[in-house]
């Protein structure tokens, strides 16, 4: 019953996956802490991010540390914290990720969410059929690509690839999830059917950069 529960609780986080994308009417907010913190309950607020120095695979991504410096990943260029007004619009649960990276128009998006739900990094792989199923349940029109758990620096890391119907389109979605701190950490990158063919290269280069304390 745990299990259930918890897979309900990321499925109202990530509900946002299958609803339009249309770009909104505001605009991202500056980077910063508070814009972060009040966006949603976490286990812990994360800080200003960084942007560290390393090297990056493309013209197009930027290593930065986000949730405490806990998480290095590559995020788009140009991409900012999406403002609070904005996620609670896109994401109208009260669950939604506590970080968000979107573009200027707000259809490409990349969110965080460090929940309350506990696991150990050798059980995510029996996490990850109930998840699916509860995600085939949810979305019975989506297209899957992919589903597994690999290794990324050091880290088993669940791995959900798919496209799911929306109000007006169809929505790529990438979604990883890993152990943080013994809770669960689920990051999401999406975009419309229409972004997937330039997009999903280099979400698959943010996938492969994770690299997760």
């Amino acid at each position: 019953m745990k299990k259930l529960v918890s897979v309900a609780l990321l499925l109202s986080m990530l509900a946002v996956s299958a609803c339009s994308n249309k770009p909104a009417d505001t605009k991202p907010a500056e980077q910063n802490a508070a814009q972060t913190t009040d966006a949603a309950k976490t286990t812990e607020a994360p800080k200003t991010d960084s942007t560290t120095p390393a090297a990056t695979t493309s013209d197009k991504l930027e290593a930065k540390k986000v949730l405490n410096d806990k998480v290095e990943i590559l995020i788009p260029k140009g991409f900012t914290v999406m403002s609070e007004e904005m996620a609670k619009a896109k994401y109208p649960m009260e669950n939604r990720p506590s970080l968000i990276y979107t573009d200027e128009k707000g259809t490409i998006n990349i969110a965080f969410s460090h929940t309350e739900t506990p696991i150990q990094d050798n059980l995510l792989k029996d996490m990850k059929d109930p998840m699916k199923q509860a995600f085939s349940n949810m979305y019975q029109g989506a297209t899957w690509y992919r589903d597994e758990v690999i290794q990324i620096n050091g880290k088993n890391v669940g791995v959900f690839e798919l496209l799911t119907p929306a109000a007006d389109t169809k929505i790529y979605n990438l979604i990883f999830f890993t152990e943080l701190d013994g809770k669960m950490l689920m990051t999401t990158f999406n975009c419309t059917e229409a972004q997937m063919e330039e997009w999903k290269p280099l979400a698959q280069e943010i996938l492969m950069s994770y690299k997760v304390q």
